[in-house]
C-alpha cells in the first residue's frame, strides 16, 4: 500500500497538468507506444538468420518424383551445377537444412532465383511448383518467391527444404541465393528483388515500345530524318530482345535452344541497327561498315540456326559476344566522336552511351560468369539512352522554336521595309500614273482636235481659198459654227451625261457638215449608212469611230485630188464597219507606213484603242480605208429584261 500510494503520489502532478494540457498526457503515451514497437521491429530485423546447410545431388531423369538417396555433395549458393557437372540436363536436388529455433513462431523464405524451372516443399510438403519441369521448361530464371513459413508447416528443431531445378547447363541452371529470418525484413528483401528482377524490366520494355511508336511516326512524317526510322527499328528489337527478362514459357518455340538462338540474332540484329543509328545521328555514311556489320549479323543469324542443340550453346556465346562487343564499341566511338566534336549531335547523349557501355560490359562478364550474378542491368540503362533522345528531341524543338521567333521578328521586319519600299514605290508610280494620264489626256486631246477641229479649219481654209469672192457673211458664218459644232462634239464625248445617244444620232451632225465641206471643194460625198440607229457605245469609242471617219474624209479632201468619195457604216454580225473609199491619185502604203504623218499615226492609235482591225490600200484611181470593230448588240430578251428592271427601279 505505501508503494501504491507513493506511486500515486508522484502521479499526482502529472494528473494535474493532464488537466491542464490535455493533449501533453497521449501524446507521451503515443511516443512510448512507437518506441516500443521500433524496438520490436529491430529485435525482430537484427534476430539471427539460422545457419543453412545446403547439399546438391544429380536426378537420374527428367520425370523422376523424389531424389536419390546417396551420393548428396555440399554445395554454396548461388550454385550453377555447369562446373561441377559440365554438360548435364536434367534435374538437380538441392537439400536445405536448418535448426528452427523454439520461440520464433514464424519465419520469411526467399528464393532469389532457380534456373530454369523448379518446384519446393518444406518437410515433405509441397509448397510450390512451376508449370512444366520438362522441356519445354518454365522460363522462371529471374523471378524471385517469398514464403511465410509458419506451423504446421514449420517445426521446432530440424527443417528440410527441398528444391528440384530442372534446367540445362549451357544456360547457367542452378540455384540463387536463399535467404530464411524475420518475416519484415526477408519480405523488404524480395521486394527489393523483384524491382531489379521484374518491375524495372517491365517497365523498360513499355517504355521501349511507347518510345519505337513515337520515333516510328516521327520517322513516317519525316521520311529524311533516317536516325529517327533507324532508332524505332532498334528501339523494337531491344524491346523483343529484352522479352527475355520476364518471359516465362519459350512459345512461340518448341524448346529453349530455339528460344536461345531467336534471342541471340535480335542481339545481332540490334547491334547492326545501332551501327547505322549511331552513324546517320552525326549525320555521316559509311557504306562498308555499315555492309560489313550487316553480313556479320546474317551470318550470326544463319549460324545460330543451322547449328544443332549440341552446338548451339558454344555458337550463341561466341554470336552474344559479339553482339555485345559491337554495342560497346559503337558507345565508345560516339563518346570519341562527341569529343572531338563540339557542334555534334552524340554530344547530347554521350552520358548515357557512356553509361549503356559501363552496363554492357557489367552484362557481359554476368553472361561469362566472371561475375556471379544473374542480374542484366542494360535492359534498365537503356532508359538513359531513351532518356537522352527525349532530352536531344526537347533540344531541338525549343531551338527550333527560337529561330521560328527570330524569324518571325526578322519576317515582320522586312515585311516593314517591304511595305515602305512597297509604299513609296506604289507612290511614285502613281505620280508616274498621273503623269501618263495627262500626257495621254493631252496626246488624246491634240489627236481629237486634229482629226476634228483641224479637218474642218483645213476644209475651210481650202473654201476660202478657191472662192473667196463667193463666199457671203451667212456661208462664212455656217463655216464658224461647223466649227463650234466640232468643238461641241469633242466636249460633249469626253464629258459625263446622263441622257445616253445612238451612234446613228452622233453620226448625223458629221455626215451633214463634212458633206457640205467636201461638196464646196467639187468632191461628190455619198453615204450608205445601215443598222446604227439603236447602236449606243461609250462615249469615248463614238467619238474615236467620228474622229476616224472626219480623218479619213480629211485625207481624201487634202492628198486624194479625187472627184468621188463613197463611205459606208454599218453593223452586221456583231461587227460595226466604217469604210471610206475615193478615187483619187493614191500612193504606196509601205512608203507612207514608213513615213508616217501625225493622221496615220491616229487612224492607228484609235483603231488600237478600239480593238478594231485597221485596213489600208490604195492604187492610182482608188484609195479605200476600212476598219472593223466588234460590237455587242443587245438582243431582244436582253432589252426587255432591262426595261423590266428599270421599271422595278422607279
Amino acid at each position: 500500500m505505501p508503494n501504491q500510494e507513493a506511486a500515486l503520489q508522484a502521479g499526482l502532478p502529472f494528473a494535474r497538468r493532464g488537466r491542464r494540457f490535455p493533449g501533453l498526457r497521449a501524446w507521451f503515451c503515443k511516443l512510448i507506444g512507437a518506441c516500443v514497437l521500433l524496438f520490436a521491429a529491430g529485435s525482430a530485423a537484427a534476430r539471427p538468420s539460422p545457419e543453412i546447410h545446403v547439399e546438391a545431388v544429380r536426378g537420374t531423369g527428367w520425370n523422376e518424383a523424389a531424389p536419390p538417396a546417396d551420393s548428396w555433395t555440399p554445395v554454396t549458393l548461388p550454385d550453377s551445377w555447369a562446373g561441377r557437372w559440365p554438360g548435364f540436363d536434367g534435374v538437380v536436388w538441392y537439400r536445405l537444412t536448418w535448426e528452427q529455433p523454439a520461440h520464433v513462431a514464424e519465419t520469411g523464405l526467399l528464393l532469389h532465383y532457380l534456373n530454369m524451372a523448379g518446384a519446393v516443399s518444406l518437410n515433405g510438403t509441397p509448397i510450390w511448383r512451376d508449370e512444366s519441369l520438362v522441356e519445354p521448361l518454365t522460363r522462371a530464371w529471374n523471378s524471385p518467391r517469398y514464403w511465410l513459413l509458419a506451423p504446421p508447416l514449420l517445426r521446432e528443431g530440424r527443417n528440410t527444404l527441398l528444391i528440384r531445378v530442372s534446367g540445362l547447363s549451357a544456360y547457367q541452371a542452378g540455384l540463387g541465393p536463399v535467404s530464411l529470418g524475420a518475416p519484415a525484413a526477408v519480405q523488404a528483401n524480395y521486394e527489393h528483388e523483384r524491382l531489379l528482377r521484374r518491375d524495372l524490366q517491365m517497365l523498360g520494355l513499355a517504355v521501349s515500345a511507347a518510345v519505337s511508336a513515337f520515333f516510328a511516326a516521327l520517322w513516317l512524317l519525316r521520311r529524311r530524318e533516317t536516325a529517327y526510322g533507324w532508332f524505332a527499328l532498334m528501339s523494337v528489337l531491344w524491346l523483343l530482345f529484352g522479352y527475355n527478362q520476364i518471359a516465362t514459357s519459350p512459345w512461340p518455340f518448341a524448346s529453349n535452344h530455339s528460344w536461345q538462338a531467336s534471342n541471340t540474332s535480335l542481339l545481332l540484329l540490334f547491334s547492326v541497327s545501332y551501327v547505322i543509328f549511331a552513324l546517320r545521328f552525326c549525320e555521316r555514311r559509311m557504306s562498308r561498315l555499315e555492309g560489313a556489320a550487316l553480313l556479320i549479323a546474317v551470318a550470326g543469324v544463319l549460324d545460330l540456326w543451322l547449328a544443332g542443340p549440341e552446338n548451339l550453346p558454344t555458337h550463341r556465346a561466341l554470336w552474344t559476344l559479339v553482339g555485345g562487343l559491337t554495342i560497346i564499341a559503337v558507345n565508345s566511338a560516339s563518346l570519341v566522336h562527341a569529343a572531338r566534336h563540339r557542334g555534334s549531335p552524340m554530344r547530347s547523349l554521350a552520358p548515357f552511351m557512356a553509361l549503356s557501355a559501363v552496363t554492357g560490359a557489367h552484362d557481359l562478364l554476368v553472361f561469362t560468369q566472371v561475375i556471379d550474378s544473374n542480374i542484366y542491368y542494360t535492359t534498365m540503362s537503356s532508359y538513359g539512352l531513351l532518356l537522352g533522345m527525349a532530352l536531344t528531341q526537347a533540344g531541338r524543338f525549343v531551338s527550333s522554336l527560337k529561330r521560328i521567333e527570330n524569324f518571325n521578328t526578322e519576317l515582320i521586319e522586312e515585311v516593314n521595309a517591304a511595305k515602305a519600299e512597297l509604299a513609296a514605290t506604289l507612290a511614285q508610280q502613281h505620280a508616274l500614273e498621273l503623269a501618263h494620264a495627262r500626257i495621254g489626256e493631252r496626246v488624246s486631246l491634240a489627236s481629237d482636235l486634229h482629226d476634228g477641229l483641224g479637218g474642218m479649219l483645213v476644209g475651210s481654209i481650202a473654201t476660202l481659198e478657191r472662192r473667196p469672192e463667193e463666199l457671203s457673211a451667212s456661208a462664212l458664218l455656217a463655216m464658224l459654227k461647223s466649227l463650234r459644232d466640232d468643238l461641241r462634239l469633242i466636249i460633249e464625248a469626253t464629258g459625263r451625261h446622263d441622257d445616253a445617244r445612238t451612234f446613228g444620232e452622233l453620226l448625223a451632225p458629221l455626215r451633214h457638215r463634212t458633206s457640205q465641206l467636201l461638196d464646196a471643194n467639187g468632191i461628190d460625198c455619198r453615204w450608205r449608212v445601215s443598222n446604227i440607229e439603236t447602236l449606243e457605245l461609250p462615249p469615248s469609242q463614238s467619238l474615236d469611230l467620228l474622229r476616224f471617219l472626219q480623218e479619213g474624209l480629211t485625207n481624201t479632201l487634202k492628198h486624194s485630188a479625187g472627184r468621188r468619195v463613197d463611205v459606208t457604216v454599218t453593223c452586221a454580225n456583231a461587227e460595226l464597219l466604217l469604210d471610206v473609199r475615193d478615187d483619187g491619185r493614191g500612193f504606196v502604203v509601205a512608203d507612207a507606213a514608213k513615213g508616217a504623218g501625225a493622221g496615220l499615226r491616229s487612224l492607228h492609235a484609235r483603231a488600237r484603242r478600239l480593238g478594231a482591225e485597221l485596213r489600208l490600200e490604195s492604187r492610182p484611181g482608188e484609195t479605200q480605208l476600212a476598219l472593223r470593230m466588234p460590237v455587242k448588240r443587245e438582243t431582244n430578251d436582253e432589252i426587255q429584261i432591262a426595261i423590266i428592271g428599270n421599271n422595278g427601279r422607279k
